[in-house]
């Protein structure tokens, strides 16, 4: 298994990518 906390961290980079590939389509 992989710590919730290591997930959460990657979830948040990969949020923070999606940002700023595409800002336009999340901020609408």
């Amino acid at each position: 298994g992989v710590p919730r906390q290591q997930v959460a961290i990657i979830y948040d980079v990969g949020l923070s990518t999606l940002y700023r590939k595409f800002p336009a389509s999340i901020t609408k």
